[in-house]
């Protein structure tokens, strides 16, 4: 007896066969079309994680190609600026040494004077550069201004006070009420003068020495607060005795008080005039020393204050508030003190933290390479253009003052050695090498990046793409698959059971 089978389940294995040849049929005319072998990650296979990762490392490549554009952008521009401020303080600093004319030209300033004021606005300008939208010279805070205004750092912000203020007051502090630069009056008594300081105090001149070159006996200086004397033992010096007092300066320079014993009437200038004895002898030496003292507290004590009001305003050390007389009485004060934020001008405006200037900006060029190229306006090299250029430009003299022109000179000659910076204190050149060296490791990135881009991409290509050969093959073969199928399906459609018998 023979048992005859439906054909229900061989049609529905052979449809579902013909739908996955179609299926098949479909992914390699669209791999024909795209010539990618999925259109998804998950047709990829076990090949899908180094293709994720690849495509990360050339989205990475892209980031640091924009960011090394910026960092190139933007040294470009710091350089720029720093070459210029290197020239302005080329260009006071000549003025100063080769300013031995003294010519007052407009409002109680020389021509020389003049240029630092157009110097000074000039610096402030170039620090407040900006790349975009980030100023170059503020640290980490890219979002302001480095500095103040000109105005405001000479003249003040309404209670706010500028440098000319901070100077004046320096001036009465260091000067003192009778313009003896916070000494005592010379004293004469049996033979001997005494020189004294007024007080212990950072304020005027600070005895440092006291010669002769004749058989006087020379005291100190010491005490608290420090004296001298000269004791002439009795005795008459010599003509031509010479006396010599070293006087140290706010600033950290100095001054000398040198006379000469003269017989002459009346005594030429620079001398003092040998009396009838010892005891008018000295009367006559400590007249000269206090004449001394009164000129060099108008003139070279003068130029010193203004450098030193000029420190502590522009603050040496970082971090640390401007510093300001404690007064009023400002003639007689004794002390400094912190100034705050509503009482001074703050001429820096910019991240006044103490670390290292360069680490402000970090930018990632390279999968592990950083490169520092920050700035700050009140680092020593840029704050000393500044500074010295407003110092410079900030005093005014007077057609009618006799001592104006020392003072002048000795104003001018102490700018010109601040601007030429001894060695071992930092220079705008050093900075620039720094953020050179930046943008030079920048640079060799940006090579390595061009050249690994194809790399990363050809791997891609290799995960991603399908040849034009190879679907071929596959095609042909599945068209031969379905052609058959389909042949078999045809033939079991026409069986039937007559057929069959």
């Amino acid at each position: 007896m023979n048992v005859i089978y439906g054909f229900g389940s061989r049609s529905t294995a052979t449809a579902d066969l013909l739908i996955r040849m179609r299926a098949q049929l479909d992914e390699l005319q669209s791999q024909l079309t795209t010539g990618k072998k999925s259109q998804t990650y998950g047709g990829l296979g076990l090949s899908r994680g180094a293709d994720l990762d690849m495509h990360a490392r050339l989205s990475r490549i892209d980031v640091y190609q924009d960011t090394i554009f910026n960092v190139d952008l933007r040294v470009k521009v710091m350089n720029t600026a720093l070459d210029r401020l290197r020239a302005i303080g080329r260009e006071t600093r000549g003025s100063t040494v080769s300013s031995l004319n003294y010519e007052l030209v407009s409002g109680g300033r020389t021509g020389a004077q003049q240029r630092a004021q157009g110097g000074f606005d000039e610096a402030l300008s170039l620090l407040n550069e900006k790349a975009g939208d980030r100023f170059l010279f503020s640290g980490r805070a890219t979002d302001r201004p480095a500095t103040e205004t000109s105005d405001h750092i000479l003249n003040g912000n309404g209670a706010a006070a500028g440098l000319k203020q901070v100077m004046s007051e320096r001036l009465q502090a260091d000067q003192g009420a009778d313009g003896r630069g916070r000494l005592d009056a010379p004293t004469a008594a049996l033979g001997i003068v005494t020189l004294a300081e007024d007080g212990v105090h950072p304020f005027g001149f600070k005895l440092a020495a006291a010669t002769t070159d004749f058989s006087a006996t020379v005291t100190g200086p010491a005490g608290a607060p420090p004296s001298l004397s000269i004791d002439l033992g009795g005795s008459n010096p010599p003509e031509g005795g010479k006396v010599n007092i070293q006087l140290n300066l706010p600033d950290g320079t100095a001054s000398s008080i040198d006379l000469v014993a003269t017989s002459t009437v009346p005594p030429p200038a620079g001398s003092f005039a040998i009396g009838a004895n010892a005891d008018i002898t000295a009367q006559n030496l400590a007249a000269a020393i206090d004449a001394e003292i009164q000129r060099l507290a108008r003139t070279d004590l003068a130029a010193a204050s203004a450098m030193q009001a000029s420190d502590d305003f522009f603050a040496i050390d970082a971090g640390q508030p401007p510093q300001r007389v404690d007064g009023p009485p400002f003639d007689s004060a004794t002390a400094l003190r912190d100034a705050t934020a509503t009482d001074t001008v703050r001429w820096y405006s910019g991240d006044d933290a103490t670390d290292e200037a360069r680490s402000t900006a970090v930018a990632r060029v390279d999968e592990s390479i950083t490169v520092a190229y920050g700035a700050r306006a009140n680092e020593v090299a840029l704050r000393s253009v500044v500074q010295n250029n407003a110092t410079f430009a900030a005093m005014t003299f007077s057609p009618t003052d006799a001592d104006a022109r020392d003072r002048y000179f000795a104003l001018a000659q102490r700018v010109g050695a601040a601007l030429d910076a001894p060695p071992g204190v930092q220079k705008i050149e050093a900075i620039q090498t720094e953020i050179a060296g930046a943008n030079l490791a920048a640079g060799a990135a940006k090579q390595r990046l061009v050249e690994k881009k194809p790399i990363l991409q050809g791997i891609i290509d290799d995960i991603e793409n399908i040849s034009p050969e190879e679907i071929g093959t596959k095609l042909l073969a599945l068209n031969t698959r379905l052609q058959a199928s389909l042949q078999i399906t045809a033939l079991l459609s026409r069986l039937s059971l007559v057929n069959f018998i």
